[in-house]
């Protein structure tokens, strides 16, 4: 920013000067004024205009909130033995799209890429369909004028993965602001190759990278924001070059509007008890160390078993 006050760091003393060269002087300093006011305003707007400095006030407040509190370690359950999955496989022959090579991580991403597209977003939407997959699929698949939100969306995904025998797991991410109502909700897999889970958001067709294009869980792209290290998405038809850093490097750029949101949501999370057909109200909270959801989710006094353990989260669901 220019600095202010030019014309007004002259001495005025003499109060002999001329009443004209005074009027000049104050002119001169009131344009000066003006001039850095629109300069400070301008500088303003480019600042709030600017990714990389939006990115850095959002890696900033995640990494106030990095460390999560201590709660229970609660057991998921995953429902693979549901009568619904015989119709799921044979009307939508989820099976065949997904393959039989391939890691979990792989053969998820075949059902995100084959379904997400054939599925508008309406972010209104009143989740008035049944919160189960055949019913979402009946009701929007292949039809833009019922979309749905990102909520069905993974409860789509997260069914059919559970139908294959993949653990899955349906994940609300929540922005920071009190004041902010917009949060998103994305699916992880646990894959047996990497041993972690690995998060996939149908919404947008993404799964997360990072320098070396392995795929990245919640936590590990929330920490990855939080120190502003390197990690990017990675969106069905972009170049599929995961081992190339360059590559990478240019997607980042490309798809730093999908970055900023997802950053902004990371703030905390909150998870179903049990994954099956349906949804279990999501009610287990990871939450950070110096952020109180108390005021916000729970009666006085309510007993705080739905606070749960970074290790619960973490730990391989595989028994």
């Amino acid at each position: 920013m220019q600095s202010t006050g030019d014309s007004s760091s002259q001495s005025i003393s003499d109060s002999s000067s001329q009443s004209a060269s005074s009027s000049s002087q104050s002119s001169s300093s009131s344009q000066s004024s003006e001039s850095s006011d629109n300069s400070f305003q301008i500088d303003i707007v480019s600042y709030l205009q600017s990714a990389d400095q939006i990115y850095t006030m959002e890696a900033g407040i995640l990494e106030n909130h990095l460390e999560f509190r201590d709660g229970v370690d609660h057991e998921f359950t995953y429902d693979f033995n549901n009568d619904a999955y015989a119709e799921l496989k044979s009307k939508y022959d989820i099976e065949k799209i997904a393959g039989s090579d391939g890691s979990e991580f792989e053969r998820a991403r075949r059902l995100m890429y084959e379904f997400g597209p054939r599925l508008t977003h309406q972010s209104n939407f009143r989740n008035n369909i049944e919160m189960k997959a055949l019913d979402l699929l009946e009701y929007s698949l292949d039809n833009a004028s019922h979309g749905i939100n990102c909520r069905a969306k993974a409860q789509i995904l997260n069914e059919m993965c559970l139908a294959l025998n993949i653990y899955a797991r349906k994940v609300w991410i929540m922005p920071n602001s009190d004041y902010d109502s917009d949060c998103h909700v994305v699916n992880e897999v646990w894959d047996s190759s990497l041993n972690k889970w690995v998060m996939l958001d149908i919404t947008s067709y993404t799964f997360w990278v990072d320098e070396t294009g392995t795929p990245l869980s919640i936590l590990e792209i929330r920490e990855k924001g939080a120190k502003q290290e390197f990690c990017t998405p990675f969106r069905m038809g972009d170049r599929d070059r995961l081992n190339d850093l360059r590559v990478l490097q240019a997607l980042r750029s490309v798809h730093m509007d999908n970055i900023l949101y997802i950053m902004k949501n990371m703030a905390y999370m909150v998870y179903c008890s049990d994954y099956t057909v349906g949804e279990v109200a999501p009610r287990m909270f990871l939450t950070p160390t110096n952020l109180s959801l108390e005021r916000k989710y729970f009666d006085p006094g309510e007993n705080m078993e739905f606070i749960i353990s970074q290790a619960s989260i973490e730990k391989s669901p595989v028994q």
